[in-house]
């Protein structure tokens, strides 16, 4: 009965979208024909256009024609490989709705509308693709500071869309705490013209190396049969592996700031993985059944004698390769083959302001769920946790819901492994959250409050669960509290600002309450292990740029004791 009412809602929807195009009267006798695809016009804007231009002032003016001029717009076949349709092809609504949905994953578009503007006696309806040029030569900046000081920073110089042909280079450059650091990547989202997507990264740093190369066939439609992915990659990198105050390293279980030491870890692997359409071609929930295999060598390099943690001490860590430890339990090689299911659905929503500043977003409103399950068998020669045989889980789940002005999300993932005392763990996380937008909706009153949970069991160090700057709390440093627990909340009101500054940027203002903590199961959890704070900032985002980011600075008082501080970062969802 529900699939019945579905499917004539459905029809309704596109006879209202047909209903909107203009028709050209059949001559008299001749029957209808059924729609088809007739003419496809592809019509690209510069960034800025001729009325932007001549409306400005003599500076902004010389600078949006210089934008332009020096600007390499998209080629044709670059968007025309993206469409989901071709000349003679039955029309179908959906499929232009979803061909927008995917030109604008592509980063270096904007303003994109797929739309049926004409339709001859003989049923060929011709599509229009509309789209805006981005800036794509990205120059950013990527900045966080702390209450403490301490900034991590890197600066990225990248094109997604060189020379016009849908290619990604770029080179960073960067720094933390501990050590600066140099990058270099590479994609082709089609090569040699297929539906293959190939990437290549390289990195080095002070502390190691890192090296990856992919080369995959996404799902780039729905209703595509196949998808297969194979990836390698290298590493050998100082990680920060956080401790409990409560392990033979801690001076004081009570204590609330996080304990960290820098310890090298070397990964290394490849993985294969298919994935097959079973249910949902053309209309329905869509659910892909696949297989994989994931192999790898990990392991830490505890040569020394001593260490020095976070709280300038030297210790002895050769405890943390006692059997049971997770760095025991991760060493060696680990051979994981799995089932792979996924799952999604077709209802889609459009709105501006939920998740970046500005652009336009597609936010589905089916649940969607990706899990991996399978076996870590010894007889593939896996050694790693002893060689025992497990079985290893890992997937997630989301849903976003309509609910008064706005749209709740709601979100879990986890992953764990069963294996007995010393071997089984777990992380999992679930985050809610709800997004009001009021008022006008170019300049909306926008409240946000979410909230996240986080559980861990036999967490290996360098996947602690981190409350900081970048993860919730402003007036916390970087890794102000660590554990295997964590819980943290935010409510904040905010107020989107009329029009573009420059010509490049939305701006607003946000008044924000925060809190959280983060925790190891064994430590003493006292009344200064919940953070509260206050506080007042900016909030932007550019339009211009493939770069969607959400900036935001801020002034934040700890409700708990002491006096402003200043924060900026362009990292986090809340």
């Amino acid at each position: 009965m529900n699939l019945r009412r579905h499917d004539k809602v459905c029809q309704v929807l596109i006879l209202v979208v047909l209903g909107s195009i203009p028709i050209r009267p059949c001559p008299a006798g001749a029957e209808p024909a059924p729609l088809s695809v007739g003419e496809v016009r592809i019509v690209t804007r510069d960034i800025y256009a001729p009325e932007e231009i001549e409306g400005a002032g003599f500076a902004m003016r010389m600078f949006r024609q210089a934008m332009n001029g020096v600007h390499t717009s998209t080629r044709r076949h670059v968007i025309a490989r993206e469409l989901l349709f071709r000349p003679g092809d039955p029309f179908d609504p959906a499929r232009l709705q979803e061909t927008e949905r995917n030109l604008r994953t592509l980063g270096f578009l904007n303003s994109i509308e797929v739309v049926p503007v004409d339709t001859t006696f003989d049923g060929r309806v011709t599509v229009e693709v509309r789209a805006r040029e981005s800036w794509t030569l990205e120059t950013s900046f990527a900045y966080a500071r702390a209450s403490s000081g301490e900034t991590r920073w890197n600066v990225r110089f990248s094109d997604n869309n060189f020379l016009g042909r849908g290619l990604t280079l770029g080179a960073g450059l960067g720094a933390d705490e501990t050590s600066s650091f140099w990058n270099l990547w590479y994609r082709q989202r089609r090569m040699f013209g297929a539906a293959v997507w190939f990437g290549v990264d390289f990195a080095e740093l002070e502390s190691g190396h890192s090296r990856g190369v992919f080369l995959s066939r996404p799902f780039w439609a729905q209703d595509d049969a196949w998808g297969w992915n194979l990836q390698a990659w290298d590493s050998r990198l100082e990680r920060k592996y956080f401790l409990s105050n409560a392990s033979p390293a801690g001076l004081d279980p009570a204590r609330p700031a996080s304990l960290h030491v820098l310890l090298p870890l070397r990964d290394k692997g490849i993985e294969a993985s298919l994935q097959r359409r079973v249910h949902g071609a053309g209309a329905g929930r869509i659910w892909r059944l696949g297989a994989g295999v994931k192999v790898t060598e990990t392991g830490y390099v505890l040569d020394q004698p001593a260490y020095e943690l976070s709280d300038d001490r030297f210790v002895d860590l050769g405890w943390l390769q006692d059997p049971g430890r997770p760095p025991a339990r991760i060493e060696g090689t680990t051979v994981f083959t799995y089932l792979w299911l996924r799952t999604e659905g077709r209802r889609w929503d459009e709105r501006r302001f939920i998740l970046q500043y500005g652009p336009v977003e597609d936010l589905s409103l089916d649940l969607v769920a990706d899990v991996k399950v399978g076996p870590i068998p010894e007889f593939l020669g896996s050694t790693a946790a002893g060689g025992r045989d497990r079985i290893r889980t890992e997937g997630w789940v989301e849903k976003w819901l309509p609910l008064g002005s706005g749209l709740l999300m709601l979100r879990a993932e986890g992953e764990g492994e069963s294996g007995g005392a010393g071997v089984a763990n777990h992380l999992v996380s679930g985050v809610a959250g709800w997004v009001g937008l009021m008022g006008g909706e170019s300049a909306p009153w926008v409240t946000r409050a979410f909230a996240e949970y986080a559980h861990g069991s036999l967490l290996d160090g360098s996947r602690a669960l981190v409350l900081g700057l970048e993860r919730g709390v402003r007036t916390l440093e970087f890794d102000g509290m660590a554990g295997d627990r964590l819980a943290r909340w935010n409510l904040e009101q905010g107020k989107v600002l009329p029009g573009e500054v420059l010509g490049l940027f939305r701006m607003g203002g946000a008044l924000f309450y925060s809190g959280g903590s983060a925790w190891w199961n064994d430590e003493i959890r006292g009344p200064g292990r919940t953070r509260h704070e206050v506080g007042a900032g900016i909030r932007f985002g550019p339009t211009r740029s493939r770069n969607a980011r959400v900036g935001r600075i801020d002034l934040a008082w700890d409700l708990d004791g002491g006096g402003p501080v200043f924060t900026a970062t362009t990292r986090g969802l809340f």
